[in-house]
């Protein structure tokens, strides 16, 4: 860590798009083995949707850097 703590592992699993990222959650199939892994397994699960095709982060930087302060 750079900044801060961080209390465990990330495990970072990549999906197409939010939406197939909910579709292996939401099936009843799944939920009903669920509880196999947060009986045994503190965590927690946190969907993010990515950046689009393209995305310059870069770009974001400077536009912040280069706006004014917040009051």
């Amino acid at each position: 860590m750079k900044e801060g703590s961080w209390p465990g592992h990330v495990v970072v699993i990549r999906f197409p798009g939010i939406d197939e990222s909910r579709a292996q959650w939401d099936p009843p199939a799944y939920q009903e083995i669920a509880p196999l892994r947060s009986r045994h397994i503190k965590g927690d699960i946190i969907l993010v949707e990515g950046v689009p095709e393209g995305y310059d982060p870069r770009a974001t930087a400077k536009a912040l850097r280069d706006s004014p302060p917040a009051e």
